[in-house]
């Protein structure tokens, strides 16, 4: 049993077993450099196209990092870049992973598989014109160097591509009569008898080629795409900063001038409201006395206590009406366009020198780099400096307006002064006077009034309308001298705008040169 036992183990080691296909062009036998081995350490087509499929890999991944872009305009100009990547890729990919599965057939008609990776091909070349001219539309992003360096890459990958052709039309031939051999499935005798073995080295020396060009550039460009992106950044960043800061000029400037209305305005519309309420009470106390008198025994005091009571109610009605005007012109506010226009300049300016420095860099001019790791922070600070003497300008004249208030409340004070002298004349005449008093005393008081309406007639309204009319042209001259300073400080801001602007684009400069 023993014995019988062994006697099947070496039957079962020497009997044949039927050896399987192996996939290589359609041919079903093994073609050294094709879909396995390696001729002169060539590596073999499966091996060398999956190389080249990796890396449109990654030229697509670089690719996808542009489709990311949050700036506009950068998004814009990487337009012809983003188009040239995206084509190689998406006109490469068919050629290699049709040259892959060529390579690992077992039987078909290769002529048919060949002529699909050759009209591809054809594709291919024939973009190359289109990608060359989107290219030169990115010169303004990458630079003349910078476009002359992709298109010298371009220039040898389709040149790669198109030895293709060559190398296909070789080797078809020869695996055609591999495939006409008499035999339905030929030796590995008859394949290696016809192997074109210098075509499939030259093939895979193309395809090597392909590599190496597109790993020397893998670097190349992810750093253009990297500087790229980094500009995005930074550009990002200082429209978000400078965004931020007019949004906050706005809201400062709109709490300045509520201080100044609740200081400034609202104080003289008050001081004003206030000599016109006093005097509002002073006239009607006085009038309620002069009624007593409409029906006095003596004719003569009825027609004075009537004629001063007329005379004080037109008064009443007139003074109202002047303060009332008065506090409907009294306006007082700081204008925010000369600010709002100074910030805009400073934004307008530090953007387009930040374009410039990013431009610098996607272009790679030598030092840009290096100038941008040392300046690239300063871009922000020139809005905030600006921002913040804009402000300065704006709350200083608050200050200002403020105290400027404090005297126009002291000038309608005089107003008052004048308006209780008038009334007061009528207040001496009727002090101590009664219906029940004297005709003596009466005729005293009579005497009296007709003095006090000779003052009110003659000067009351000439004085007060003198007085407001002197507050008007006053007030109008403080708002003349407020808007002088605050556009004199606007001003010293947009000339501080402009030496910093210079200073920084010297330094940049200077670091470039």
């Amino acid at each position: 049993m023993k014995y019988r036992f062994a006697l099947l183990t070496v039957l079962v080691a020497v009997v044949p077993r039927p050896s399987a296909a192996l996939p290589d062009f359609a041919v079903p036998a093994r073609m050294t450099g094709v879909a396995s081995g390696s001729l002169d350490s060539a590596g073999n087509v499966v091996q060398n196209t999956a190389r080249v499929l990796n890396l449109l890999d990654q030229f697509q991944s670089i690719t996808e990092s542009l489709y990311g872009l949050q700036t506009p305009t950068l998004y814009r100009l990487a337009t012809g870049l983003r188009v040239v990547l995206d084509s190689l890729v998406e006109s490469g990919s068919p050629i290699f992973q049709g040259l892959s599965n060529a390579a690992r057939l077992s039987i078909g008609n290769i002529t048919t598989v060949f002529d699909g990776i050759r009209r591809s091909i054809n594709g291919t070349i024939a973009l190359h014109e289109l990608h060359q001219s989107a290219l030169n539309g990115t010169v303004l992003l990458l630079g003349t160097g910078g476009v002359h360096n992709v298109s010298t890459v371009l220039h040898q990958l389709v040149r790669n591509v198109a030895n293709l052709t060559g190398a296909l039309d070789e080797i078809e031939p020869a695996i055609v009569a591999i495939q006409e051999q008499e035999l339905s499935r030929p030796t590995q005798a008859q394949v290696d008898g016809r192997y074109p073995r210098a075509v499939i080295r030259r093939l895979n020396g193309i395809l090597l080629d392909y590599v190496n060009i597109g790993q020397a550039t893998v670097p190349q460009i992810n750093a253009v795409v990297n500087r790229i992106r980094m500009m995005d950044g930074f550009i990002g960043r200082l429209a978000a900063a400078t965004g931020g800061l007019w949004s906050d000029l706005n809201r400062t400037l709109a709490a300045v001038n509520g201080s100044v209305y609740a200081g400034v305005q609202q104080r003289l519309h008050t001081t004003a409201r206030t000599v016109r309420n006093n005097f509002n009470a002073t006239v009607l106390g006085t009038a309620r006395k002069l009624k007593l008198f409409f029906l006095d025994d003596l004719e003569e005091m009825q027609l004075v206590a009537r004629n001063a009571s007329a005379l004080l109610v037109k008064r009443l009605t007139n003074v109202t009406g002047a303060l009332d005007g008065l506090v409907n012109r009294t306006e007082v506010r700081l204008e925010g366009y000369e600010s709002e226009l100074v910030l805009n300049r400073t934004i307008a300016a530090v953007t387009d020198l930040a374009w410039r420095l990013a431009l610098s860099v996607t272009s790679s001019v030598p030092g840009a780099d290096i100038c941008y790791a040392r300046y690239s922070y300063e871009f922000d600070k020139i809005p905030r400096l600006i921002y913040g003497s804009l402000v300065a300008c704006g709350q200083g004249e608050a200050r200002t307006l403020q105290s400027v208030g404090g005297g126009l409340s002291g000038a309608l004070s005089l107003t008052q002064a004048q308006l209780d002298a008038e009334t007061s004349n009528y207040e001496q005449c009727l002090g101590g006077l009664v219906p029940g008093s004297s005709d003596v005393l009466k005729r005293q008081r009579i005497v009296c009034l007709r003095g006090a309406e000779r003052f009110s007639g003659v000067l009351g309204d000439a004085v007060v309308d003198a007085q407001l009319s002197a507050f008007q042209a006053l007030l109008q001259q403080e708002m003349s001298y407020s808007a002088e300073r605050h556009h004199q400080c606007v001003r010293t801001s947009g000339h501080l705008m402009v030496a910093e602007v210079k200073r920084l684009w010297s330094s940049i400069a200077n670091c470039l040169s």
